[in-house]
């Protein structure tokens, strides 16, 4: 990663006048806040030639990952808190976990990070290429105490007949003392009370699929799951778990109302800790429940045609003690931009900040189609909010803090 000039930072560091975006559940001009000056600044921190995939903190460090190219292999960097455009980024250990170069045979991929606990989670795209290839690892993790990754995916290895393959995920939760993951994508949903050493099907099977990755939040005695499978076909669900949260106790579904889906795939399923509020990202939109996941509404709604914007809301930040404020990220698919929006009134109302991204007054160009993208969201244990996003989808990586002005 290389570290930004002054006038680099100073550059992108603005002070514009906000105007609102998103509306309410029925109507999207409704709910809409006017337009006040409010100073909002992005500042420049880190950059990277490879896509930047997510930043995590633990302790007085923080981490990123960073995907490969045609050049070189995944990476994790570390580097202490508080970070500032002139940090030093170190590389992380990754004892057998880093992916190798792309090639013609698999277009590039990215780890993402996850803080569990005290337990510092990898997981990422696997994939049985041709030999001679080093040994894929889907799932990964650093206790605290250790220096470098370790495979956890041990218990992730399926195999039929024919082959072996190892399962791979894109969401990984915690609650309780047990782990939930999505693995093999479909409608999978796996739970794990010994840390990832082995897993139990709670939905779907032990088997890779077709249909994306179904996203899923557990909340209390009740699990929450979204997805799109089959294809053009989303969906948001309930089911009651068991005392143990290790089974389903019925495969029957749990009241739930919901507006109408279409086809628009969920992107996250995630609560705002010590409140009933609960926030689906979905293609288009973001919906928001009040009564911890039992009723949703839309709270920023784009139709699937006519949009002059659909932007795929797929990260989310609620700041710590400010249970009201919140952040979300990613792309809009319709005008190939990055996208971002805050909101200081519990997504009532959104003020959209994507034109202060940069890639946003870049256009589709033939068959490139490499829109920029916000991939992560986090706060600091000093509070302030960075992000991580990619200039060309999958390559040109930052990394920017956000100072969110005043309404």
């Amino acid at each position: 990663m290389h570290h930004t000039s002054r006038s680099a930072g100073l550059a992108l560091a603005c002070t514009v006048l906000l105007a609102a975006c998103g509306g309410g559940p029925d109507d999207e001009s409704a709910g809409r806040a006017p337009e006040p000056p409010a100073a909002t600044r992005i500042d420049l921190l880190s950059s990277a030639s490879r896509g930047m995939e997510s930043v995590v903190f633990r302790g007085q460090d923080a981490y990123v990952s960073l995907g490969n190219t045609a050049l070189e292999g995944t990476a994790v960097l570390r580097a202490g808190l508080p970070l500032t455009s002139a940090s030093t980024w170190t590389p992380v250990a990754m004892g057998g976990c880093a992916l190798g170069p792309a090639d013609e045979f698999f277009p590039p991929r990215a780890p993402r990070l996850k803080l569990l606990a005290d337990t510092l989670w990898l997981f990422q795209p696997w994939s049985d290429g041709p030999q001679p290839r080093a040994q894929e690892h889907s799932t990964c993790a650093m206790s605290a105490q250790a220096g470098s990754f370790a495979p956890r995916d041990q218990g992730l290895r399926a195999c039929n007949e024919y082959y072996c393959s190892t399962l791979s995920m894109n969401a990984l939760k915690l609650s309780g003392s047990r782990l939930y993951s999505n693995a093999g994508a479909g409608i999978n949903l796996f739970a794990s009370s010994d840390q990832g050493a082995s897993w139990r099907v709670l939905r779907g099977g032990f088997d890779e699929f077709v249909c994306t990755h179904t996203q899923f939040q557990v909340i209390g005695d009740r699990v929450l799951v979204g997805g799109e499978c089959p294809l053009d076909h989303a969906f948001l669900e309930a089911y009651q778990l068991s005392a143990d949260g290790m089974r389903l106790v019925s495969e029957d579904k749990l009241p739930i109302t919901t507006p109408e889906l279409e086809n628009r795939n969920i992107q996250f399923i995630e609560p705002v800790p010590d409140t009933q509020r609960v926030f689906v990202g979905v293609e288009g939109g973001l919906l928001r429940s009040e009564d911890g996941g039992r009723s949703f509404k839309f709270v920023i709604h784009n139709p699937v045609e006519g949009a002059t914007a659909y932007p795929y809301v797929k990260a989310f930040l609620p700041l710590r003690g400010k249970p009201d404020t919140l952040v979300v990220g990613g792309f809009d698919k319709h005008n190939f931009r990055p996208y971002m929006a805050w909101s200081k009134d519990g997504g009532t109302t959104w003020t959209d900040i994507s034109s202060m991204l940069p890639g946003y007054t870049r256009t589709a160009n033939g068959a490139d189609t490499r829109v920029a993208v916000v991939t992560s969201i986090a706060e600091d244990p000093q509070g302030r909010i960075l992000f991580t996003m990619n200039e060309r989808e999958d390559q040109q990586g930052r990394l920017f803090q956000l100072t969110m002005g005043r309404r």
